[in-house]
């Protein structure tokens, strides 16, 4: 057992009920408890109320589409891709995720991690119902007892008869020289839209998560083909875009909060 889960585990009645729910309640308390060395910074707060904004939208039945556009080395997979579907299968058992990046390796590395998360001891104080299936649990595929699901696959394999409530495309390119590559990119379109997206149940959720390499990369065409679509007055996915640049551009502000706080300036 490591210093965090003999921390808090080895607590009074009262403080671990306190503890227990404020993990659940929180996907920022979540990532804490489960790693006490977890440094939390304001953009990695906004992505968390976006993600747990949008856990909760789909378990009403709502459609989400959201795009987290962040410069690498600036903790969005930790969050959102490992510790994000973990802390939903807590709260939801029963959800299901696919998980894919630009090669089969990276998401079967994603998925171990988020295996190796809720196999935690700190995951089981939060979250004590939820177990892996013993004989369902391989890095790249696993099933909870309880009926969640997670799925890794790379871009361009095949995702067949798997469904999911919640899809996550994180790094869809490997790198600018792979982005700046037409054929590529090409690839990564035609993969999202004939295979990724159809493996969605019911309006669910897609989440892209990138650095920027190209504007006609998949977070470009995502944005060029709804605005298209808008104009022909079609049915349309409506992306919400959350930009953090390396470099502010312009003042950033929290808009999520009657004072509008100064995040940081510009430059």
């Amino acid at each position: 057992m490591n210093k965090s889960s003999k921390e808090n585990l080895n607590v009074t009645p009262e403080t671990a009920v306190f503890l227990r729910k404020a993990g659940q309640d929180s996907l920022m308390n979540f990532c804490q408890l489960i790693d006490r060395n977890y440094l939390a910074s304001w953009h990695h707060e906004l992505i968390a109320q976006k993600l747990e904004n949008a856990l909760l939208r789909v378990q009403n039945g709502e459609k989400v589409r959201l795009i987290l556009s962040i410069p690498p080395r600036h903790g969005k997979s930790q969050l959102a891709s490992i510790y994000f579907p973990a802390w939903a299968l807590g709260k939801y058992p029963e959800i299901k995720f696919i998980m894919s990046t630009y090669g089969m390796e990276l998401s079967e590395t994603m998925g171990m991690k988020t295996r190796d998360v809720i196999q935690s001891e700190p995951y089981g104080f939060i979250f004590p119902d939820i177990s892996l299936r013993p004989d369902q649990k391989a890095k790249a595929k696993w099933l909870t007892t309880q009926g969640g699901a997670y799925t890794a696959v790379g871009i361009g394999t095949a995702v067949t008869g798997t469904g999911a409530n919640v899809i996550i495309l994180d790094d869809s390119h490997k790198d600018r020289a792979e982005a700046e590559s037409e054929t590529q990119r090409k690839n990564v379109w035609e993969y999202y839209r004939s295979t990724l997206y159809s493996r969605l149940e019911g309006f669910g959720a897609v989440i892209v998560i990138m650095q920027r390499w190209h504007t006609d990369d998949l977070v470009g065409r995502l944005l060029e083909e709804q605005e298209r679509l808008v104009k022909a007055g079609e049915e349309h996915d409506e992306w919400d875009v959350i930009e953090f640049p390396a470099i502010a551009h312009n003042d950033e502000y929290d808009t999520s909060t009657p004072t509008q706080r100064l995040l940081r300036k510009q430059g």
